[in-house]
């Protein structure tokens, strides 16, 4: 780790050992890196005897349920007051959703995260892009406390990088990333448990949801660009939520032509989700940022407050520029 970076992990421990009443906050709408780093971070607090209260907004996607106590996830934030907040993957406090509050109620902030457009918004922030994911940096940030990790703070720091990495696929994938993975192997990890919880679980009406996002695919521009939709009313039909429905913008992507794929998340008739993936040379974050998101240059989102009719008009006008003739 850089020098400048071994002061703030310094100072993080500092906060640590120098606080009672501690919070653990991820981005809304979690994914695995979000819902790992949270309870991998939760779990390395447990053992220091802290009180801890975990901030998550939105529901536990089926894939993560078994993996996760979700007695411990707060349901509502009455403006409790904390010694030390923890963010988590995510580039600003607005992430955070309805527990958004919690970073004006905490005396100390830490954000750790590996997006690039992340704004540096906290007291101490420890952002590293080149990092796979949110999981690997903290690792190495609890690797020098010289505390073993437990079995299950090593699981879950395995599904945060496993997931971000596409199951190690994705450019983000370095060599030490494996090293690491190979240490949290063996501390203990099931990687072949993992696999099944994660991606061979999936309940049949989940699979029909897929099956009807998927058959909403458009390819635009000699087929470079591939979008779908997620509406509420496929969700409606097949009884499913948002987070069930995951991998539709890679499959979109495994489309030989596909630059990039899009899908658009309706939550509200006039608020929709958008995920942007890339496969080659075209930096999807700098189109995120235009309307207020973030992410990286292969991976990247953000919300649009319209239907999503009207936001997938947008969204095809604004790839012309990019892949039309």
């Amino acid at each position: 780790m850089m020098n400048l970076m071994m002061n703030d992990v310094k100072e993080l421990f500092n906060l640590i050992n120098n606080s009672q009443n501690i919070c653990i906050a991820g981005h809304k709408a979690p994914d695995g890196d979000c819902i790992g780093s949270v309870m991998a971070l939760y779990e390395f607090l447990k053992l220091q005897n802290k009180k801890l209260t975990v901030c998550i907004d939105g529901k536990i996607p089926f894939n993560y349920k078994k993996l996760v106590d979700e007695e411990v996830i707060l349901k509502e934030y009455n403006n409790q007051k904390f010694d030390l907040l923890f963010i988590l993957d995510c580039s600003d406090a607005e992430r955070l959703g309805k527990f958004k509050d919690v970073f004006a109620n905490a005396t100390k902030t830490v954000c750790i995260d590996h997006h690039k457009t992340n704004q540096s918004f906290a007291d101490i922030n420890i952002i590293i892009p080149s990092m796979s994911s949110t999981g690997e940096l903290l690792y190495d940030i609890l690797k020098t406390s010289g505390q073993r990790l437990t079995k299950e703070a090593a699981t879950y720091i395995y599904i945060a990088i496993v997931t971000d990495t596409g199951k190690f696929s994705y450019s983000n994938t370095t060599s030490d990333t494996h090293r690491k993975t190979a240490e949290l192997i063996d501390l203990g990890v099931d990687v072949a448990d993992i696999d099944n919880t994660v991606y061979n679980s999936k309940p049949s009406n989940v699979v029909k949801a897929f099956i009807d996002c998927i058959s909403s695919i458009e390819l635009h521009y000699d087929n470079k660009f591939g979008i779908a939709s997620i509406t509420k009313n496929i969700l409606e039909n097949n009884e499913v939520d948002m987070g069930d429905i995951d991998g539709v913008v890679e499959f979109i992507r495994e489309i030989k032509e596909v630059e990039v794929s899009c899908v658009l998340k309706e939550y509200e008739e006039k608020n929709t989700k958008v995920s942007l993936r890339s496969k080659n040379n075209i930096d999807v974050s700098n189109i995120s940022v235009r309307f207020g998101g973030g992410g990286h240059a292969k991976a990247a989102g953000f919300e649009i407050h319209d239907t999503v009719e009207n936001t997938k008009k947008v969204l095809i006008e604004i790839f012309k520029e990019y892949l039309g003739e």
